[in-house]
């Protein structure tokens, strides 16, 4: 409002003056007020403008102010979260740690096969650390090695894999919980015929008959020698081959040789 006072008092001095200097021409009088009109109007524009320049300046600005407080507020859910999710973790390890400790310190609990509980626990997570290369059948304590898994055609030497869980088997079974575990190993092959040179003078090397039962035999007896390298007494270890006499699975396929090509490790 001051501004629009200013402008009319300028153009009423404009006036003033014209009239001062004598008389003035109609014409011109009526263009000079034609043009503070369009002024008068022109500023009021501005005006309207900068006052809808402002609201929305200060829109803006409350919005700006809204998110930073709504971001605000999930930083602190989020930081809320983050230590309610560390406190059940420790609650977690606590009750494991507490588990652990009473499990190792039982005797003979109950199971499918009056193994300890612990032991069975321990088994099932190393087959779960290393899948395809065993299987554990709880009910009856057997673990099932894949023999071309575990040894190379027509070989004795366990690969790198399968020799690492047999040993990580043979840490779990030389325990104190598990010193009473009784193992049987046995190896089977299946009904073709051993032809390999290599495998035949292995087997005549190691005082076997060159057969599906002697390497059958020797199989069983290299898996033995790594459980017992992992702390497993002699005594508790009993090695069997029986060749392809006592087929695993049914049947003359591909498939069926395959499974049937196995190392199995009875736990009593």
């Amino acid at each position: 409002m001051q501004r629009l006072a200013v402008v009319g008092l300028v153009a009423l001095a404009g006036v003033l003056a014209f009239l001062s200097v004598g008389c003035v021409d109609e014409a011109k009088y009526n263009a000079v007020l034609l043009r503070n009109r369009e002024q008068d109007k022109l500023l009021q524009e501005k005006e309207a403008q900068l006052a809808t320049f402002t609201e929305r300046v200060n829109a803006l600005q409350a919005q700006k102010a809204d998110a930073q407080r709504m971001l605000q507020e999930k930083e602190d859910h989020l930081v809320s979260v983050m230590r309610e999710r560390d406190t059940i973790r420790k609650a977690f390890d606590d009750l494991k740690d507490a588990y652990v400790r009473i499990a190792g310190k039982m005797a003979v609990v109950p199971s499918g096969t009056g193994l300890p509980e612990k032991t069975v626990l321990e088994i099932k997570q190393l087959a779960e650390q290393y899948p395809g290369v065993f299987e554990f059948d709880e009910a009856t304590g057997r673990l099932r090695f894949a023999a071309d898994i575990t040894f190379d055609s027509g070989s004795n030497v366990v690969k790198p894999d399968a020799r690492t869980a047999i040993s990580k088997l043979g840490g779990i079974l030389s325990a104190d919980v598990a010193k009473s575990i009784k193992v049987t190993i046995k190896g089977h092959t299946d009904s073709d015929p051993v032809k390999k040179p290599a495998t035949i003078a292995l087997l005549k090397e190691l005082g076997k008959p060159p057969s599906n039962q002697g390497l059958s035999e020797a199989r069983a007896e290299s898996v033995a020698q790594i459980l017992k390298a992992g702390g497993v007494e002699g005594g508790r270890v009993v090695t069997q081959g029986v060749g392809d006499s006592q087929p695993v699975v049914t049947g003359n396929t591909a498939e069926a040789k395959a499974k049937q090509r196995c190392v199995e490790i009875y736990l009593q």
